[in-house]
């Protein structure tokens, strides 16, 4: 029989004479025993003709009928026992006689009563649970040096992976605080050497104008003699009196000489300064780390190929909704823009210039022209259809391949058709080698690095090559009537 470690007692002990089940409610009488008190009462009831109330175990008569008080220490390890992890005390009997199981079939290996030995059980090997308890122990402890050993590979490789994660952290936060400062050190060099060409540029406009400006007060000055020059001669050609023109001639002519000699003097142009040397250093200086940030992205690249499709879901997952206002008449949209079905019946669209009115297409509401972005989608329910991406520049008007996912340079297609896989662009169709029937493929978009990848069943299916720095759109095609795909939720 099993016991409670937490008790001390065996369920049996707490199981009510009458009933044979645990004590419901116990109540205790006079001479000590103990019953459910439904049990004693019924058991008083059942005895119409007799006018005393006796115990069921041992029988003492009682000639006033007791009062009988609840048992709170026995209701409370009535409580305990069922709280025994892994043992659900209740169900210890038999449920096909009611009879407490005692009895384990090796046969097949089922738990049984006594009166389970006639029937389905005649000429089985037998024995009682307390040696089948033993055997069966012995084989669990047998397995516990090798799930021991297991469980230390385990923690092993787990230690090991945790000492991973902090010296990944501690060489991240070290690298990333080293590159923070010399990032500021950089900003200072890059505002210095900026600062120094702007006040060089400022020193060589100030000398030029304050040469221009000296220039132009010679040429004031010589302008003001020239007036005066002027004046005077027609003051002297105005004069009608002789002697007094006379007079006043040599003066007239000294005066014409002068300004002859202003007219003669050759003066420099000015000319535009030429700052084309500091904006070609600093040209320089931008294509320097145009190439250093080309240089950084390398790494990752080499990364991508070690992540599994649980890690870009977490690094990358998107959930695209799909744009009711692009689906074709024969799709028909669910509620929460996440899948498309291809209806025998044509829905009523109202027109739209989004919308393909040729062939089974819906674009999602997303476009992406920068970073990663990964998403997947469910297949398990179509036995034709398109995924892909497409330019938002893609015709969507009329029949031919310029509406057609995957015909035209606009657009690029994992496709499967009569239980075949091709990928398509720009009209050229590949076909693929894919084992089995995939219930979800994805699609690995990163814009920066130009690559469109692929995936089935955790497979790299193919990867698409082109410049995706301009806006693309998710894009599905459902070809078969009743047929439907979705977009996953992550």
């Amino acid at each position: 029989m099993a016991s409670s470690s937490m008790t001390g007692v065996c369920a049996d002990e707490l199981q009510c004479i009458v009933c044979l089940e645990l004590y419901k409610k116990p109540i205790t009488l006079p001479c000590g025993h103990s019953f459910c008190k439904v049990c004693i009462k019924q058991h008083w009831e059942s005895r119409e003709k007799v006018t005393v109330c006796d115990c069921p175990t041992c029988r003492k008569v009682f000639p006033i009928k007791p009062k009988c008080q609840k048992n709170v220490a026995l209701a409370k390890l009535v409580e305990k026992m069922k709280l025994v992890p892994g043992v659900n005390v209740e169900k210890r009997r038999c449920t096909k006689h009611g009879k407490p199981i005692q009895l384990y079939c090796k046969d097949d290996e089922s738990l049984m009563c006594v009166m389970c030995l006639v029937g389905q059980h005649t000429n089985h090997k037998v024995v009682p649970v307390e040696i089948v308890h033993d055997e069966l122990k012995g084989v669990l402890n047998a397995k516990c040096p090798e799930l021991s050993k297991s469980k230390q590979h385990l923690e092993s490789q787990l230690h090991r992976l945790k000492r991973e994660v902090e010296q990944t952290q501690d060489s991240g936060k070290g690298t990333v605080d080293r590159i923070e400062k010399k990032r500021l050190a950089l900003y200072q060099y890059v505002n210095k050497s900026v600062d120094l060409m702007k006040s060089r540029v400022i020193k060589r406009q100030n000398e030029r104008i304050f040469l221009l400006q000296k220039q132009m007060d010679k040429v004031k000055e010589q302008l003001n003699s020239l007036q005066e020059t002027n004046s005077t001669l027609k003051a002297a050609l105005q004069d009608l009196e002789t002697i007094s023109f006379l007079q006043g001639y040599k003066d007239v002519i000294k005066r014409l000489e002068s300004v002859s000699h202003f007219q003669s003097l050759k003066m420099a142009q000015p000319t535009v300064l030429d700052f084309s040397k500091e904006e070609k250093n600093l040209g320089s200086l931008i294509e320097l780390h145009k190439n250093f940030l080309k240089n950084i992205r390398k790494p990752v690249e080499l990364q991508m190929s070690e992540l599994d499709q649980s890690s870009l879901r977490s690094l990358y997952g998107r959930t695209p909704s799909l744009d009711p206002n692009s689906a074709n008449p024969w799709i028909k949209i669910s509620r929460d823009l996440r899948t498309a079905t291809q209806t025998e019946t044509h829905n009523h669209h109202p027109e739209h210039p989004d919308r393909f009115d040729r062939y089974a297409h819906v674009v999602s509401s997303e476009s992406f022209s920068s970073g990663r972005h990964y998403w997947e989608v469910e297949v398990r329910s179509s036995r034709s259809w398109g995924i892909g991406i497409c330019l938002n520049s893609m015709r969507r008007k009329g029949g031919g391949n310029e509406c057609w996912m995957g015909r035209n340079p606009e657009s690029w297609c994992l496709e499967k058709y009569e239980n075949k896989y091709y990928t398509w662009h720009n009209n050229q169709r590949t076909l693929l080698a894919v084992p089995g029937n995939p219930e979800r493929v994805g699609f690995l978009l990163d814009c920066e690095e130009g690559e469109f990848t692929c995936f089935g069943d955790s497979r790299v299916l193919h990867v698409f090559r082109g410049n995706f720095l301009v806006p693309v759109k998710p894009a599905i095609g459902v070809f078969d009537v009743g047929d439907s795909v979705r977009f996953c939720s992550f």
